[in-house]
């Protein structure tokens, strides 16, 4: 054989190795979209929720090696996806160190340990790094919710050294009424996940019995992108409810 058919047969089989070690990474979760490009290696592809809006056909039309969806995911579509492809899930941590055990667990089924404990360490440290109020917090949701004591949002701020107070110690979220709420003393109110714009959800906050409770309180605003995906963007949800 001659060299310059040697150096063709080389190169056909360098790209085909490096081919078949790419590896098609699929998000079935909103979330997941400016997530996991902050972790994964080059030599992956990833593809975003809003390319495929979770529709069977489309997915299947990908082609991916691996499916990443969350825990409220439709099982009807994961059952069908697992026929053809790994769908592994990314559960919602009820606290701080439920999320570091999930980091852990993604990287070894992914086999990118090194790479998501790096960005779990950069996100520790990122959050060790926010000035936090010395004031009392209390979140407020729409239609009346709060997080309970048993909520990620809870456990997160408490974790980095917020001081956060509920209604409700034996739940992960809950109803709160006006003469409840307007009977807790917090120096802080968050709200979090409302919408800038009207909506019948949003209304209590203008109840005449409110508005002064809220006009003596510091108040942040958590928006919904950021409410919607509390593990993933920890530093900006704890950064909006607990900073200086």
């Amino acid at each position: 054989m001659t060299p310059w058919r040697v150096s063709i047969l080389v190169l056909l089989l360098f790209v085909g190795a490096n081919v078949q070690a790419s590896t098609r990474i699929v998000s079935l979760n909103p979330c997941f979209d400016e997530w996991v490009p902050q972790w994964l290696p080059s030599t992956h592809e990833f593809i975003a929720s809003d390319q495929h809006g979770n529709r069977l056909e489309r997915l299947l039309a990908l082609q991916p090696n691996v499916i990443l969806y969350g825990t409220y995911t439709n099982r009807r579509l994961i059952a069908e996806l697992k026929k053809t492809t790994i769908a592994i899930e990314v559960a919602e941590p009820s606290t701080w160190q439920q999320w570091q055990d999930t980091l852990v667990d993604l990287g070894r089924q992914l086999h990118l340990d090194s790479e998501l404990a790096q960005w779990a360490k950069q996100q520790q440290q990122q959050l060790r790094d926010v000035t936090v109020s010395n004031q009392s917090i209390l979140f407020v949701m729409p239609n009346q919710y709060s997080w309970g004591e048993h909520s990620f949002a809870v456990n997160l701020l408490r974790s980095f050294g917020a001081r956060t107070l509920v209604t409700e110690t034996q739940t992960t979220i809950h109803q709160v009424t006006l003469e409840q709420l307007i009977h807790t003393q917090p120096e802080r109110v968050v709200l979090d996940g409302f919408s800038g714009h009207y909506a019948r959800a949003n209304e209590w906050l203008w109840h005449n019995a409110l508005q002064p409770w809220l006009a003596k309180r510091q108040l942040r605003h958590i928006p919904t992108p950021v409410s919607g995906c509390p593990a993933q963007q920890a530093v900006g949800f704890f950064t909006e409810a607990a900073s200086i």
